[in-house]
């Protein structure tokens, strides 16, 4: 048996409750992770989206050339621009279009307006700056019964920009100026009822195209689509599901638990942790020469007949504190197996405790190192310590 092993066995046998403690904690925490997992897993409340729906109203917009010039051909069509000419294309043509989805379905009613909307405007203050004046014309007006689900309906329309942006001028001049822009506005409302995923509706979509006056042009700024949506969740009850670490984890944890715990048992009770006396000793032995390697020299003290009288020390330790406090070296002797502080006049020594035998040493050569890769050349000894050619140390030394 190696030095490596003996010392987990005494370190197991030592350790005996708290590892049986541990080991039933682990089985049990497994088995309720599996029973859990495996046998009982629940319940969990989840949300999810029940329905949702979603409406858009959008503006397109074109404008044909009918006083053509070298840069634009006559008949022309202009779509989508953000200037168009006032003396080439003087009329803004285009469309107001709402169109909605739903997830569980719907039939509304949807009236669309477009109306022509002159106004002075504090711009610096965005969409909620302060309007000075707004006069609204109407324009075009279209009603579709019972609306379904991506289906769209399309208002079109057809303004003279270049009389609309002189009919504001004509107001502001009238009034005698005003601060702000003078802003020139297509706006699309929408409003619906009905039914839409189940749910009554009653609601009204605006969207506004602005046309201001900039010299001999008109500016179109292209508004983006008015997009309204929702959506409504419920909470359901679903059986619970876990991750691949606690399926796979609970039961090995329950294998190891009661597997660890039935060899520990099993090995107590067959006296595999059965650790003697000598077994200790010579642990601490080696852990203690081990330590203090840095002041032991291996070596060979020949016998005198005039060796000078002998101290005999209890521990390793305590005869490394000899060798420190005389300025010496403690000589371990591996043929006598002792250790030894060389004075002048006494010389101090520690007999080294044998290695054990056991039965896993049947058939070893005495000369191997251990197995951990440490060198113990002690361990090639005899059980009694000495050579066969040599008498006992006890009685020389």
């Amino acid at each position: 048996m190696t030095r490596r092993s003996r010392r987990l066995r005494t370190l197991v046998a030592d350790n005996y409750a708290v590892l049986v403690a541990v080991l039933l904690l682990v089985g049990a925490v497994g088995g309720y992770v599996t029973y859990a997992t495996h046998v009982e897993p629940g319940t969990t409340t989840e949300t999810r989206e029940a329905s949702s729906w979603r409406s858009t109203l959008d503006f397109s917009h074109r404008a044909r050339v009918v006083n053509g010039s070298e840069a634009f051909a006559e008949g022309t069509v202009l779509r989508n621009r953000s200037v168009y000419f006032q003396r080439v294309s003087p009329r803004l043509n285009g469309s107001a279009t709402y169109a909605y989805a739903a997830s569980d379905g719907g039939a509304l009613n949807a009236t669309t307006t477009i109306a022509l909307v002159f106004r002075s405007v504090d711009t610096g203050e965005g969409e909620n700056g302060s309007v000075y004046w707004s006069v609204e014309r109407p324009v075009a007006e279209t009603t579709v019964d019972s609306l379904s689900p991506n289906e769209r309906t399309s208002v079109p329309f057809s303004v003279n920009a270049t009389a609309a942006v002189t009919e504001a001028r004509r107001i502001e001049e009238r009034l005698g100026g005003s601060p702000g822009t003078l802003e020139v506005a297509l706006v699309a409302r929408t409003n619906v009822s009905g039914t839409r995923n189940g749910q009554p509706v009653d609601a009204t979509r605006t969207n506004r195209l602005r046309i201001t006056a900039d010299g001999s042009v008109f500016r179109v700024e292209d508004s983006e689509p008015a997009v309204a949506s929702d959506s409504q969740s419920e909470r359901i009850t679903v059986p619970a599901e876990y991750g691949p670490i606690r399926r796979l984890g609970g039961p090995l944890a329950l294998g190891v638990g009661l597997c660890g715990l039935v060899g520990l048992v099993a090995a107590r009770r067959t006296g595999r942790l059965t650790v003697s006396e000598a077994e200790r000793q010579w642990l601490a032995y080696r852990e203690t020469r081990a330590e203090f390697d840095e002041w032991i020299t291996t070596g060979r003290v020949p016998r005198r007949a005039d060796e000078p009288p002998t101290v005999t020390v209890d521990s390793l330790e305590g005869l490394v504190d000899v060798a420190i406090d005389t300025d010496n070296r403690v000589i371990e002797d591996l043929d006598r197996r002792v250790c030894l502080v060389l004075g002048r006049e006494q010389w101090f020594r520690y007999d080294a405790p044998e290695e054990p035998l056991d039965e896993d040493a049947a058939g070893v050569d005495p000369l191997d190192t251990d197995a951990d890769g440490e060198g113990d050349p002690t361990d090639g000894e005899r059980p009694d310590g000495h050579r066969s050619d040599e008498p006992h140390p006890d009685g020389d030394a």
